[in-house]
């Protein structure tokens, strides 16, 4: 097993597919992996649909069971399953990587209603392939709006404003404040709001005071997370969260995730 996810860094991107390919023959799985080579992505194809992503261990490792799979495990995680959704909800999705958050809300909501902040150029680039009738931005959602430094760990999803204890490399990214998006959007009213940024996460609630009363529900991942002495955000999240006229209505304790209702839009 060490050897093929070693062989499945290969710099060459022929090597590594047929590696994945050979794990999952062996496993008996239909499933296949391809290279892009226009897009510089990599794929999965299974029988629901062809599916983009950037990094291939971590895309082995998150779709070799499949995109139901996939759907069912994040979605589950956030505990969406207490939310009612409707096809003109807007979500927003905050840290969205490749954009698997849509695997369970495609058919839930209109494509045009989920809007996603991801500043990874890979992931970017693969949330406009999966989910294409998105509103896609290609920035970091904070609180202020400005250039900063963005450590890129794309093998690991753990890239991060707050530099962490392993990274590849950094790049310059705007920000943006979800106050200062939602006004000059005008959206009167967003039914979720999933919020995950490796450690960032209380910086962008402060970014998103102005406009938590148009937020119906947010789900949040609060982590051992945070820059390089690995700090958890949950606390402080929920403190904050709770004094906003929030409510915790449910808890995940093993992936320190949590969905919390507003009271004012009860």
């Amino acid at each position: 097993m060490k050897l093929g996810y070693g062989l499945m860094k290969n710099n060459n991107p022929a090597i590594s597919v047929r590696v994945a390919n050979m794990k999952l023959r062996f496993k008996g799985s239909n499933l296949r992996i391809k290279y892009n080579e226009k897009e510089k992505l990599y794929s999965i194809n299974d029988s629901r649909k062809t599916y983009y992503f950037g990094n291939l261990v971590r895309g082995y490792g998150l779709y070799g069971k499949g995109l139901n799979r996939r759907a069912e495990i994040l979605y589950n995680s956030y505990l969406l399953n207490n939310i009612k959704f409707n096809y003109e909800d807007h979500i927003i999705d905050c840290g969205a990587n490749y954009g698997d958050l849509w695997l369970s809300l495609e058919g839930k909501i209109k494509p045009e209603g989920y809007i996603t902040f991801e500043p990874g150029l890979m992931e970017h680039q693969s949330i406009k392939m999966n989910a294409p009738g998105g509103i896609h931005n290609k920035l970091g959602l904070s609180n202020k709006s400005e250039t900063v430094r963005f450590f890129v760990n794309e093998q690991d999803a753990d890239s991060s404003i707050v530099e962490p204890e392993i990274y590849s490399h950094y790049i310059d990214i705007e920000t943006t404040t979800l106050s200062e998006y939602v006004h000059s959007h005008k959206l009167v009213k967003i039914k979720l709001l999933k919020l995950e940024a490796e450690g960032f996460e209380p910086e962008i609630l402060e970014g998103s005071l102005k406009v938590l009363k148009n937020i119906e529900y947010i789900a949040i991942d609060g982590g051992y997370e945070r820059g390089k002495n690995h700090e958890e955000t949950f606390s402080q999240i929920c403190n904050s969260l709770l004094k906003e006229n929030f409510e915790m209505i449910s808890i995940n304790f093993d992936w320190r995730r949590a969905l919390f209702l507003n009271k004012l839009l009860k």
